[in-house]
């Protein structure tokens, strides 16, 4: 006999409890697992040895340039579909100043974070998790260890410091491109007089809002990667647990990213 589902109030706000819970001893544990890295990477070997250094090398060409046309396409979809019309829509019922204020404060410090991290955490956040799930298969990483090298100074801690580096500048392109473009298509469908936010834009950015962006930029890049690298080291055995934890780490972490940026645009108001 098939038991029902227990919809009381008390079962439902164990259940919300429980999940709560859950995810806040998963931001602890994920806390941990980046201050133990970049602690233990400083602490002895240094931040610039030879094998590290191309290791951050490598990730920032594969998360950042290698990424580019992804991110510029996207810049381009945002300039001509949401700049282009928020340009022309604000210039009905609002000022120039208002015009400024919105593509600066919408499109370059919140769409431009948030869109390029969703497409770095789609791109390199999956290959991290299923790069480093496939060692931990294949029990590469148990290998390693026994020869005496440290996992984390040399495929962990580059690769977190690779996608932070890397989401900031792509970051910065995307914005750009957004901004720019969507002048750019304003300026062709309405005005050419539009043009004129290409010089007063850069002029209007608050530098405490640019240390936030800078700061979020750089969090949502830690995350992405710390995400990948700890499910990516937490397969065993079996190989379906592969796509299962590339799924957790894509998740997890765009939910944490969500989370951060809500946090953030409310302390910055």
């Amino acid at each position: 006999m098939t038991r029902k589902p227990d919809f009381s109030p008390s079962a439902l706000t164990g259940a919300l409890g429980r999940r709560v819970s859950q995810t806040l001893l998963y931001v602890v544990d994920l806390t941990v697992f980046v201050l133990h890295t970049m602690g233990s990477w400083g602490g002895r070997r240094g931040l610039f040895n030879r094998a590290s250094y191309h290791a951050v090398i490598a990730q920032m060409i594969f998360t950042g340039i290698d990424a580019l046309p992804s991110v510029s396409l996207l810049g381009l979809a945002v300039g001509a579909g949401i700049t282009a019309q928020l340009i022309m829509l604000v210039q009905v019922v609002g000022t120039e100043a208002d015009v400024i204020n919105l593509l600066t404060q919408v499109v370059a410090l919140e769409l431009a974070p948030l869109l390029t991290a969703i497409i770095v955490t789609g791109r390199t956040g999956s290959a991290i998790t299923v790069d480093l799930g496939n060692m931990k298969l294949h029990r590469e990483v148990e290998g390693l260890t026994l020869l005496g090298m440290d996992v984390q100074d040399y495929f962990i801690t580059p690769r977190l410091v690779g996608v932070g580096i890397s989401q900031l500048i792509l970051a910065v392109y995307f914005a750009v491109i957004a901004v720019v473009s969507g002048v750019f298509f304003s300026a062709l469908l309405m005005s050419f007089s539009h043009l004129k936010y290409l010089v007063a834009i850069p002029l209007a950015f608050d530098p405490v809002a640019l240390i936030g962006f800078v700061l979020k930029n750089v969090m949502f890049g830690l995350i992405i990667g710390a995400a990948a690298s700890y499910h990516g080291l937490r397969v065993g055995i079996s190989p379906t647990e592969v796509p299962q934890e590339t799924q957790r780490a894509i998740v997890n972490g765009l939910v944490l990213i969500f989370i951060i940026d809500g946090m953030m645009a409310v302390t910055l108001l």
